[in-house]
């Protein structure tokens, strides 16, 4: 699941992952925020229509439950964080990009969905939005709450969506 940054929508973030997500066999899905972004203070409004998006399409294709990936730029990142790190979440990894971070946001967590849970964070050394620090910082948070981190800071990376970290993302969903 891949979830555009703000005042995007999830037809023109697709094509970040097709090519990535057809090689390896997998669905990508890529829904539209029911606002201008994703309901980052209400979960409960964008959460329920990812859900229903993947029962749509688990109904037609076979879906394996234990693996999926919820993904998102910017505000799609954030809101990785926001529906990921709750106890009813379907997806079994994480990779916010570019996304910002409170360390609040743990304070909602289920810490038994959070110990072991992979997380993938990426971010770009020259993010002019959200700081670089702030990603360190979830890093470190997530890391002390038990999940399994991976942090990728790239140098010459601002505030855009870096498709070539796709791969490695995919390949360490894989593993």
């Amino acid at each position: 699941m891949a979830l555009h940054g703000g005042s995007g929508n999830g037809g023109a973030f697709l094509w970040s992952w097709v090519r990535e997500a057809r090689t390896r066999g997998f669905a990508v899905l890529a829904p539209t925020a029911t606002g201008a972004t994703w309901s980052l203070m209400e979960p409960e409004v964008d959460g329920p229509n990812i859900d229903r998006l993947v029962d749509q399409v688990s109904a037609d294709w076979n879906l394996d439950p234990a693996r999926r990936l919820l993904t998102g730029m910017s505000d799609g990142g954030t809101f990785t964080y926001v529906l990921g790190l709750r106890g009813d979440c379907r997806f079994t990894q994480l990779a916010p990009v570019a996304a910002a971070f409170h360390p609040m946001l743990l304070t909602f967590a289920d810490p038994a969905r959070v110990t072991g849970l992979p997380v993938t964070v990426v971010h770009g050394a020259q993010d002019w939005m959200f700081p670089p620090e702030m990603a360190q910082g979830a890093a470190r948070a997530l890391k002390q709450a038990g999940a399994d981190v991976v942090y990728r800071e790239i140098a010459d990376l601002a505030h855009t969506y870096p498709r070539d970290e796709n791969a490695a993302i995919l390949d360490r969903f894989l593993a």
